[in-house]
């Protein structure tokens, strides 16, 4: 277990959860001190109540301090007034110190949730926001679960470590009552208890750091089986995997529960321990006044020795199992801030333009080279090529030529290793933002949310923002009115997860109706037709050909016949560009496409 994971090398980690949460470190943490030694004050005035009640009731001699002074303020020294009136001061004392802590623990337990949600949604914003070329690389699964697990593990040390503070306070309060009260008696439970908690707690340590690391792990491996179980729902029951996801989700979640069974007992420990510690400082207490000549105190300071220890020890309880809970959870805080670190790192992607001149005239690669990270050899090299505006231009090529690279970078979703990208003369880099609202793109596979048929065609916008004339002119466009039409609620059916309550071929037109509804300059379909049959193919084509001229089409297609009516086609062969023409030109002068045209038997 590093030892960045003990409580000093947490600080850092828990400054770090503030600041990304927006909260002022150095306001938050002195509000939370002034608060807890406004508490601690008062359970010292509760503890300090029970003395002179104690002295009333056990001691014959003349009234002195506090006693003395209710006395005179009543003019009677008779105890049948005064015991009931000290009496009710106490109890006075102690409403007024349960009320504090009350509000204490409410005020305490909102800032510490609030800020638990905003580390989920700061963390969620930065992997969304996060490149494309790093995001790409990830397991969802360890995204999940840092965005779930490590994000709400991070915020229960907040709490324990600010409740475990707190705790020390209380504790210092009562012993400088005691202190007061009865120096030797203290000095000597205080070294019983301290000695205890302390030795308990380094036997303890190391455990409970493993269990939070184990923890960790054991989420990780209950989300990779439960991601392709649901994710995957229709590959995992037609490969009869099901049983397999399900036996490793429950292993995960057994090795979870044998953890969270330790950390319980672990917890358990301390606690009664402390008990027996408490009778055997009873004891130790009546000897050690014996021994000293006070046995006349006795009856006086364990009653006060006892009520005491009615606060400190569920503070000293609390406090340990709060030490617990900052161990378990350390493996999750030091995930999330890796993660923070990681993330700030690569940089994130700014939503808003940065101006409101929008991106005009031919998209142009200059000199364009990639190279994925962990490549030795570039997907692309000193590629050069235009794609001339409001023209339609394919893109094709075998398996393996660059095709899919070429088009996230052409989408600004990849940043050349060399060469750059424009339109109109202007780098698309230089505002992303813009240059992703004049985009529209198809995918191969059509991301659906189980949501509305609108909602998916309006993917992004607020419901109370749909512009109901352009849906029902995109609609018409990509041919759904059929569909629309047959749908028991229309546009507002619900599709299902995934919209597989659709059919591919519905959910590819949606697809489309959701990239016209942007209203694009530049409109994208990559592999958008290569799972279709080939009527559906061919209304999608007709489509196209109906947008002929009015904006830019980009094409990526395997299956040639979506891009026979290209004005231009581009095949692409080891990163560069083969040849270039018409159709029928690059079938005339490139045999490899000539073969791929023979083997899709089109003339």
């Amino acid at each position: 277990m590093s030892e960045a994971r003990t409580a000093p090398g947490m600080i850092p980690q828990l400054l770090t959860i503030l600041r990304v949460t927006g909260a002022k470190p150095s306001q938050w943490v002195a509000g939370t001190v002034i608060a807890s030694i406004t508490l601690a004050a008062l359970d010292m005035l509760g503890v300090a109540a029970m003395v002179p009640l104690m002295q009333l009731v056990t001691t014959d001699g003349p009234l002195t301090g506090a006693n003395r002074a209710i006395a005179d303020q009543l003019g009677t020294r008779d105890l049948h007034v005064l015991i009931p009136v000290v009496a009710g001061i106490v109890v006075i004392a102690f409403l007024v110190k349960s009320a504090g802590s009350l509000l204490f623990r409410w005020w305490l337990l909102g800032r510490t949730t609030r800020v638990s949600a905003l580390a989920s949604v700061e963390l969620m914003r930065r992997y969304v926001m996060a490149p494309y070329s790093a995001h790409r690389q990830r397991s969802l699964s360890t995204i999940y679960r840092n965005i779930n697990d490590a994000s709400t593990q991070s915020a229960s040390v907040l709490l324990a470590g600010l409740t475990l503070f707190t705790d020390v306070l209380v504790l210092l309060a009562i012993v400088a009552v005691l202190l007061v009260t009865s120096p030797g008696v203290t000095l000597f439970a205080v070294a019983l208890f301290g000695v205890l908690v302390f030795g308990v707690q380094q036997v303890l340590r190391r455990r409970q750091l493993r269990i939070g690391e184990v923890l960790a792990e054991t989420g990780l491996q209950a989300w990779q089986s439960l991601l392709p179980g649901l994710d995957g729902f229709r590959e995992t029951r037609l490969s009869g995997s099901a049983e397999r996801l399900i036996d490793s989700f429950r292993r995960a979640r057994l090795a979870g529960a044998h953890q969270n069974r330790l950390m319980g007992f672990l917890g358990d420990i301390p606690r009664y321990l402390l008990e027996v510690s408490f009778i055997t400082a009873i004891a130790g207490i009546a000897i050690l006044l014996m021994a000293i000549g006070e046995a006349d105190q006795i009856v006086s300071v364990l009653g006060l020795f006892a009520a005491a220890s009615m606060r400190a020890l569920p503070t000293l309880n609390r406090l340990t199992a709060n030490v617990a809970t900052m161990r378990a959870g350390a493996a999750g805080l030091q995930i999330f801030t890796e993660a923070i670190g990681e993330l700030k790192a690569e940089g994130m992607h700014e939503p808003a333009p940065s101006s409101e001149a929008r991106f005009t005239g031919d998209i142009e690669l200059h000199d364009v080279t990639f190279r994925y990270p962990d490549a030795d050899v570039p997907v692309l090299e000193h590629l050069s090529l235009r794609i001339p505006a409001d023209e339609t231009t394919a893109f094709v090529g075998s398996s393996g030529a660059g095709k899919s690279t070429l088009l996230d970078l052409v989408l600004g979703l990849l940043d050349p290793t060399e060469g750059e990208i424009t339109c109109g003369g202007r780098r698309i880099d230089d505002d992303l933002a813009t240059w992703y609202a004049d985009l529209g793109v198809v995918p191969q596979d059509v991301f659906l949310v189980n949501d509305t048929v609108s909602a998916n065609i309006a993917y992004g916008i607020a419901p109370d923002r749909f512009d109901r004339e352009r849906m029902a002119e995109v609609v018409s466009i990509a041919q759904l009115d059929s569909l629309v039409a047959d749908l028991p609620d229309g546009l507002e059916t619900v599709v299902g997860d995934r919209g597989v309550r659709l059919s591919g071929g519905q959910r590819q037109r949606l697809g489309l109706a959701r990239a016209l509804y942007r209203r694009p300059r530049v409109l994208v379909l990559d592999e958008a037709t290569s799972a279709l049959d080939n009527a559906t193919e061919h209304e999608i084509a007709a489509t196209l050909d109906r947008l002929r001229g009015t904006m830019t089409v980009i094409i990526v297609a395997h299956r040639l016949s979506t891009v026979r009516d290209a004005d231009t086609l581009i095949f692409l062969e080891s990163g560069r560009v083969a040849t270039r023409g018409t159709f029928d030109e690059v079938r005339a002068t490139n045999p490899e496409f000539a073969r791929l045209v023979e083997l899709g038997r089109l003339d």
